[in-house]
């Protein structure tokens, strides 16, 4: 009977040691949310691998921020304090260029090729919106 009951509170020590060790390693998500502003073309995520899960915003029960109907959110996980990059890639309508890449509501100073690696980390409340908008092709 004793060793029936020293097992048992060996078991629940070593679970409650475990839970108290491994709640600090909590993953947080990373948000990614990307839009082409005002159309002209398309933008996508190069590489894309499987942990990352893409939606529209408006679909999706993750998306807090009210974006577009054609807003789109990738999530990726990561610790707390951390970071995440994604490389977006803009592709043009026939006739158009980019004209500039906004992060969080800022330009991008002197981007305006068509890639663009956000980071999202725990400074910018694990979110970062991205949009490229496009311009006709000067000639």
């Amino acid at each position: 009977m004793i060793y029936k009951f020293t097992k048992l509170l060996t078991i629940i020590v070593l679970m409650t040691i475990t839970l108290l060790v491994f709640s600090g390693c909590a993953d947080y998500g990373y948000e990614f949310h990307f839009d082409v502003g005002g159309g002209e073309g398309d933008i996508i995520i190069e590489n894309e691998i499987s942990e990352r899960r893409v939606k529209l915003c408006n679909e999706s029960q993750w998306c807090k921020l009210g974006c577009s109907d054609s807003s789109h959110i990738a999530m990726l996980i990561g610790g707390k304090n951390g970071s995440r990059e994604l490389t977006f890639i803009a592709i043009p309508d026939e006739g158009y260029q980019v004209k500039e890449w906004i992060f969080n509501g800022k330009i991008v100073d002197g981007n305006k090729t068509t890639s663009y690696k956000a980071k999202v980390s725990s400074d910018h409340e694990y979110y970062g919106v991205i949009s490229v908008i496009f311009e006709p092709v000067k000639g």
